[in-house]
């Protein structure tokens, strides 16, 4: 994978952008871990066959030799062990972690895209950072030329070109390191993808995030609306369900060892003088000497233990889905103030660059008050991130790709 130069970027013009939504498809499609995951599928689709599968038949002989042959006849035949109302239950007991691993995978391709939005937000978020030293370089330039064009003769000329320049050139080593930020989250989010085909760098479709609409107020559902989904839709409690279900089969399973099972058996006989004719048998293996206590009693353990870790489940989702739906509302809060704080500041900034060209204040000052505004600027994309990972919480604990909104991330 070679990269070139990007303007936006600063990093590859041949890097593959994708979308959010190309970007979750791809690894559902290519994810080699999910891949790994979906061939357990196969293995429960034959456990289930396993489960289900009838004993084979005995071949057995009984061939008689010397004088007590004449008397006795020899035996050449089949028998049959027939397992009486086990297979039923050991094939539901199948189907139970049948379906267990159906919601393990849909769980690991929820999480999986997860994942990936998380890591193409990230990824954003370098941009957007990228985004603020550019904008900041180009005002600094222009700071630089307005103090080149003053008049040499002023009292602090010649600070004010120096500070200037200077500022320049350090805003270009931090430049430098956010063009690496990024490198590393384009490496990060191709690493989520974790696609079998990586001949190909991938990378997110936008800029920046401040030309996005995700930071609009989003109508969620109430409280107990959202709990409602989370309990029909998670995956983990599903398989919790399953479990219980699996661990009851297995008393079943067990409990059914006590039941005897039967030996048919038949074939052909012939004497030694000639005689010939056929036999059939029949026998019971009787659990007398060992009654399969220990196999009950365990199972009982693992259903009871199986229905605890459902109910802590669904507790721990009802507190968690309280606490990050306050979380949620309090930074989408947050994010509107720092929106009108921001609208405020660069109003300060041009005001202030204004008042610097007539002469009006200094360029130290006028640097200090650039800034703060870029400090304002940091600080509303920290504001963003913990506003979308409270985001990014709440769909998870819900279970949703994400609500009804206008955008993709």
């Amino acid at each position: 994978m070679t990269l070139g130069a990007d303007s936006t970027s600063g990093m590859s013009a041949d890097l593959h952008k994708v979308s959010l939504e190309e970007a979750m498809n791809l690894a559902l499609e290519g994810n080699i871990e999910l891949q790994e995951q979906r061939k357990n599928l196969g293995i429960s689709q034959y456990a289930v066959k396993k489960a289900n599968a009838l004993k084979n038949p005995q071949f057995q002989s009984n061939l008689l030799m010397g004088p007590i042959a004449r008397g006795n006849s020899s035996q050449v035949g089949i028998t049959l062990p027939v397992e009486v109302t086990k297979r039923g239950a050991r094939k539901k007991a199948a189907l139970s972690e049948l379906s267990y691993t159906e919601n393990k995978i849909k769980d690991y391709e929820f999480k999986l895209k997860l994942r990936v939005r998380t890591s193409y937000f990230n990824l954003l978020v370098k941009k957007s950072e990228l985004k603020i030293l550019q904008e900041r370089k180009d005002l600094l330039d222009e700071l630089l030329d307005i103090a080149q064009k003053a008049p040499k003769d002023s009292p602090n000329y010649e600070i004010d070109v120096l500070q200037a320049d200077m500022k320049c050139k350090k805003q270009l080593v931090k430049i430098n390191q956010a063009k690496a930020d990024i490198r590393t989250a384009q490496y990060n989010f191709n690493k989520v993808l974790n696609l079998a085909n990586n001949s190909e760098l991938y990378d997110v479709k936008e800029d920046s995030v401040f030309n996005k609409a995700f930071f609009t107020q989003l109508q969620l559902p109430a409280y107990k609306e959202l709990e409602s989904i989370a309990l029909n839709n998670r995956h983990d409690i599903k398989m919790a369900e399953d479990k219980v279900e699996k661990s009851k089969r297995e008393i079943e399973v067990a409990v059914r060892q006590r039941i005897p099972d039967l030996y048919l058996s038949g074939g052909y006989a012939f004497a030694h003088d000639g005689t010939s004719g056929a036999f059939v048998g029949a026998g019971f293996d009787i659990p007398a000497l060992y009654q399969y206590t220990p196999e009950i009693k365990s199972a009982k353990l693992e259903y009871e233990k199986s229905q605890l870790e459902y109910n802590s489940i669904i507790n721990i989702t009802k507190n968690v889905i309280h606490t990050n739906y306050d979380k949620f509302v309090m930074a989408q809060e947050n994010v509107e103030h720092y929106r009108d704080i921001m609208d405020e500041s660069k109003k300060i900034l041009e005001l202030s660059k204004q008042r610097y060209q007539k002469g009006k204040t200094s360029l130290t000052n006028l640097i200090v008050v650039e800034h703060s505004h870029q400090e304002l600027l940091n600080e509303f994309l920290d504001a963003m991130q913990i506003y979308y990972n409270a985001y990014m919480a709440l769909l998870q604990e819900i279970c949703l790709d994400n609500f009804t909104i206008d955008v993709d991330l």
